[in-house]
């Protein structure tokens, strides 16, 4: 039997959540709360006035505080956005990298369920992808209900 110091740690894919403000970490907290540890995951949080060079410094070291061989998945809140341009960037062929936009806690709590040793970025981020779209839903369809007029 081996002993734990002896053990070798399978790499696992990094999640880098990319926010204006506190989003991601309050994102993080949230799913942390409902699941417990989630172990390689980073917030990088962006300000209102930030320049791009300041958000690009957050948010690469993000991905070298989690990425310990198997790639990081990027989860953006918006889609076109100062941090989703930057993000991007970090796809950029030196490390397996993924972004997803349009994070949201049901994408977190997919995360903290995946093996993410077994899967690479692309697969987890298209695993991430789909539960997120998946979360998305209109009340009225779930229960039937139609609103006066077919409007809200």
């Amino acid at each position: 039997m081996s002993s734990p110091a002896n053990r070798t740690i399978e790499p696992m894919v990094g999640i880098v959540v990319v926010s204006h403000e506190q989003v991601a970490f309050s994102l993080i907290e949230a799913a942390r709360r409902v699941v417990g540890m989630i172990p390689n995951i980073a917030a990088a949080c962006t300000s209102a006035g930030e320049d791009s060079a300041s958000i690009l410094h957050k948010v690469a070291q993000a991905c070298s505080q989690v990425d310990d061989g198997a790639g990081v998945v990027l989860l953006v809140d918006v889609y076109g956005s100062t941090p989703f341009n930057v993000a991007m960037t970090m796809a950029d062929g030196t490390r397996a990298a993924e972004v997803v936009c349009g994070v949201n806690l049901p994408m977190l709590l997919k995360v903290a369920t995946l093996d993410r040793c077994k899967l690479s970025p692309a697969v987890l981020a298209c695993e991430v992808q789909e539960c997120g779209r998946r979360s998305i839903r209109i009340g009225s369809d779930l229960t039937g209900k139609v609103t006066v007029g077919g409007k809200i």
